[in-house]
């Protein structure tokens, strides 16, 4: 079959999507983070610009590269990264005779577009949420090397009495299931992300393509220093620093904390202490919610409600010393209606 000019633009203009998430992985292995993220998130077009000087055998095209908003609002020098994306590409292209990228153009995604991180994180919800995350929890995506399973395990285990599922592949995923599929399902669905960053982090071809999609969805990430400084967007965070396997409960504290009080996670994060106070078992455990959920700094009204109920309906509330007029003073403090 003969190929024509027509019919060999239409399949330079089709391949778009694979020049980028070629791209991507290779910027990946050569520890480019910022753009191996920006092209892994992005959704990738070429636009034929016009041809060479000489004797217009070459078409010239932009390559462009829409991304969700809040991974552009992340890119401290969008010029440069377009600049030295656009050298990675031409690289990739040379081979492909009569056809080359100029230009990289690097765009947020409008707000309401089909793309953008809002719909995303709202198309998300709506997915049916995997079993593995526990119902009324705020869930947690821990991803780290294989040499770290212990430190996550233990993390995870500590986590849990705050309310939070975490995610770790080695214990979530069941033998007879897809483990990428999995995987994926999991970092659509999850609240937050946890990286445990020891030394090889950056060389795991995995972990950091696991954090580029917790940036693309506008999730909160959360570096833990293992050994291993955050590199690319992840350096935008102040990194905690691990704690041995035996005092997980110390950085599981922490990580609470951030949660509770980080506008990007505050929301999920209250809405779990809310169903934990609410189902408390003892004095002790709505005391301990209590103190978690005063560093909340906001409620809806909802969550208010069912504080106030919580007083009527729950002894361990009702009967714990100070519980209950601590709940009117939070009431108070977020606008709610008086107990």
């Amino acid at each position: 079959m003969i190929l024509t000019d027509v019919d060999s633009m239409s399949t330079f203009l089709d391949r778009a999507q694979s020049i980028a998430a070629t791209a991507a992985k290779i910027a990946h292995l050569q520890g480019a983070s910022v753009e191996a993220t920006v092209l892994s998130v992005a959704r990738p077009s070429l636009l034929e610009t016009g041809f060479d000087s000489f004797d217009g055998s070459n078409s010239l095209h932009t390559l462009m590269l829409q991304v969700p908003i809040t991974t552009y609002a992340l890119l401290d020098d969008v010029e440069e990264i377009e600049k030295s994306i656009q050298r990675r590409v031409s690289r990739i292209v040379r081979q492909d005779l009569g056809n080359l990228i100029t230009e990289v153009i690097i765009s947020p995604e409008l707000a309401g577009d089909l793309g953008d991180a809002a719909t995303a994180t709202s198309a998300g919800a709506q997915e049916e949420v995997p079993s593995f995350w526990q119902p009324g929890y705020f869930r947690l995506f821990i991803t780290h090397l294989a040499g770290d399973k212990a430190k996550a395990h233990k993390l995870k285990e500590a986590l849990a009495i705050y309310q939070v599922a975490a995610f770790v592949a080695h214990d979530d995923i069941e033998p007879t299931r897809e483990w990428q599929l999995e995987i994926e399902r999991a970092l659509r669905t999850m609240d937050a992300l946890v990286a445990i960053l020891s030394p090889r982090f950056i060389e795991s071809k995995w972990c950091d393509q696991e954090v580029g999609m917790a940036i693309g969805r506008g999730k909160l990430v959360l570096p833990v220093r293992a050994g291993a400084d955050p590199h690319g967007f992840m350096g935008k965070y102040q990194a905690l620093q691990a704690v041995s396997t035996g005092d997980a409960s110390t950085l599981a504290a922490k990580i609470v904390d951030i949660l509770i009080q980080h506008s990007m996670s505050s929301d999920r994060m209250t809405e779990a202490l809310v169903d934990r106070f609410v189902a408390s078992g003892s004095f002790e455990a709505s005391k301990r919610t209590m103190s978690l959920l005063e560093k909340a700094p906001r409620m809806n009204s909802a969550q208010v409600a069912r504080l106030v109920r919580s007083i009527d309906e729950n002894i361990d509330i009702r009967e714990a010393w100070g519980v209950p007029q601590r709940v009117r003073d939070l009431v108070s403090k977020v606008g709610g209606p008086t107990v």
